[in-house]
């Protein structure tokens, strides 16, 4: 896998294998991302037409298609490309799946009710505006130029042979005639009434003549919906958008790729996803590390403590991923945006891989990794904890690195071939008499790890200590036996 990665060209249209390859890569990732995911958890994987439907097959079998949620279409080019065949593509997707279904809490978008309410009335339906219904005609119908007849407490009727209403009344015949009187027509047909009678509002102007409406249902992106739609619109969800503002963000920088994820578009999948306000939000390809703006962005307007984790193995990781957080964080004084001339707030920390530690070569004297690497490796492995590297160095002669509640971590390593090969790597006697000692005045035990020892672990045992051979044992896991 890392062999095909790693070549100029590795996937491409000529490859007969390329949607192996991608599967083969993708594969253990959902995996893992499964494994990492709460049980109240969702994963959004954006993707474009090329593997989508390899895509949802594979997240079928990994999180069951019984997990699915939705398949988002995501408007990022309005304009449309004009390099696909045939069609102008506009439009990327977003799966959406659970960990377990049953058991996500999904967020709707905020809706700003001061301003919806300055632009829309609400029903029963939804959101709407007022719309005359009469219109000038450049086409006259006689089938669209018809009374509509409304009574004093502003109720209406049609009739087929648009003669008064026998039942109820006195009504007042409205034709539809515009100001300037030329010959108009109503925008719907009496069929159309008929299937929408809700949908027509009358009403009265100042000097007693009748007014008759229709409600305007809004388009998707006219306003924000209480409940996300299945496809995303927004000018500001643009691809355009999202390199703008990364380039304001790092004019200096070459951005390796041009068209990086827009800010709100993650911020609203976020308002979806992370409903909760202390929500971790895991980015396994972290890209321009717009992920984590978002989160920033959706802190800061709402005053909550939501954490971000940010994945990138590009060499591009620290001087555009972290470089971009570090300036949303502490703001551009150069920026037109306000929010970002002042900056988002919060905080985060920038972490590199270590060499890896592998079993075959400590054995095979090839690598042999620092102390802290090392001691954290096998503290992790064995015990299931983790600690802050710069924190596991020996602490005393009997080179203690690490104590929780019930025990104490010794760990005698050094990275030299000559010292491993000494009788120094050994664990001796007097040692273990000193550290257990220690152990039954504190009501303790101790876990020793060493390359050997020179006594057995019976006389260990009634000491408190057990005893790890490095490396044969540093997989092992300790808490299976306690």
């Amino acid at each position: 896998m890392q062999e095909w990665l790693e070549q100029v060209s590795p996937v491409d249209g000529e490859d007969l294998e390329r949607h192996d390859k991608w599967l083969c890569m993708m594969w253990p990732r959902l995996h893992l991302l499964r494994e990492l995911l709460s049980d109240e958890g969702v994963i959004f994987v954006s993707i474009d037409d090329n593997e989508q439907h390899h895509l949802r097959m594979m997240m079928d079998e990994i999180f069951g298609a019984d997990n699915f949620i939705t398949c988002i279409a995501v408007v990022s080019n309005l304009a449309g490309s004009s390099d696909q065949f045939a069609f102008a593509g506009a439009h990327e997707y977003c799966l959406v799946y659970a960990k377990i279904h049953n058991k996500v809490d999904l967020g709707h978008f905020v809706v700003d009710e001061a301003v919806i309410n300055s632009k829309w009335h609400k029903d029963e339906v939804g959101y709407y505006k007022l719309e005359q219904l009469q219109r000038g005609s450049l086409s006259y119908s006689k089938t669209l130029d018809y009374p509509i007849f409304v009574d004093s407490d502003g109720n209406y009727a049609i009739t087929d042979d648009d003669e008064e209403p026998i039942d109820g009344g006195p009504y007042t015949a409205v034709y539809p005639v515009v100001r300037n009187k030329e010959k108009a027509i109503w925008r719907w047909s009496k069929e159309k009434i008929r299937s929408d009678p809700s949908e027509i509002v009358t009403g009265r102007r100042k000097d007693g003549s009748i007014t008759i409406k229709s409600k305007q249902r809004p388009l998707l992106w006219d306003i924000p919906t209480e409940k996300p739609k299945t496809v995303f619109y927004k000018p500001e969800y643009g691809s355009r958008a999202g390199g703008v503002t990364l380039q304001d963000m790092i004019p200096d920088a070459s951005v390796p790729f041009p068209y990086p994820k827009a800010v709100m578009l993650i911020f609203d999948l976020l308002q979806i996803g992370a409903p909760n306000s202390k929500d971790i939000i895991l980015d396994s390809f972290a890209g321009s590390g717009t992920t984590a703006h978002a989160v920033l962005q959706l802190n800061k307007d709402n005053n909550d403590s939501r954490q971000f984790i940010l994945v990138e193995c590009e060499d591009y990781a620290d001087e555009i991923t972290a470089e971009r957080v570090r300036r949303a964080i502490a703001g551009i004084p150069d920026s037109e945006n306000k929010q970002l001339s002042e900056g988002l707030g919060g905080s985060f920390t920038y972490c590199t891989l270590g060499d890896p530690i592998e079993i075959e070569e400590m054995l095979n004297g090839d690598s042999l990794p620092e102390y802290t690497a090392l001691a954290a490796y096998i503290l992790y492995t064995a015990s299931g904890l983790s600690s802050n590297y710069n924190d596991l160095l020996p602490k005393n002669k009997d080179c203690l690195f690490y104590s929780d509640e019930k025990r104490d971590y010794y760990l005698l390593y050094q990275p030299s071939h000559e010292w491993l090969k000494s009788s120094d790597s050994m664990f001796k006697e007097e040692q273990a008499i000193r550290i257990g000692k220690y152990n039954r005045s504190k009501d303790r035990k101790a876990v020793v790890f060493a390359p050997g020892k020179y006594m057995g672990q019976r006389f260990l045992s009634d000491l408190g200590i057990t005893f790890c051979q490095l490396p044969y044992e540093i997989y092992l896991p300790l808490r299976k036996n306690n």
